[in-house]
């Protein structure tokens, strides 16, 4: 069974370049723009996984990522959260998230992640 991945960005053109990179590698991918869609698509979606920007268009995705690991409904599913922070300000960073890696991401890195993350 193809494991499903929500890809959480307001930029359009990685969102792309995610679906692209993901679906290539055999993932089912669904692509939210907004944080307000947040929601009804880990409802509708059911992801295995959750790829999301710290950096919403009117949000702070560490904050969604805490909602989403506090509720027993959706605990478990594994959080990288994406950010264009330095790898300093990242390692200093608060929350929930399984991993988080910096932008622009080695490919080669978040696929590993991925595949550690849903075994």
């Amino acid at each position: 069974m193809n494991k499903k991945i929500l890809v959480v960005d307001d930029d359009l053109f990685l969102l792309g370049s995610l679906e692209l990179l993901l679906s290539d590698e055999g993932y089912i991918v669904s692509l939210v723009d907004k944080s307000s869609l947040i929601k009804d698509s880990l409802v509708a979606f059911n992801p295995d996984l959750i790829i999301m920007d710290i950096c919403l268009d009117d949000a702070d995705g560490r904050e969604i990522c805490d909602k989403i690991k506090n509720s027993w409904l959706t605990a478990q599913i594994p959080i990288i959260l994406m950010t264009a922070l330095s790898h300093k300000k990242i390692s200093e960073l608060d929350c929930l998230a399984d991993a988080i890696i910096g932008k622009p991401c080695n490919y080669d890195t978040l696929l590993k992640t991925i595949s550690d993350l849903i075994k």
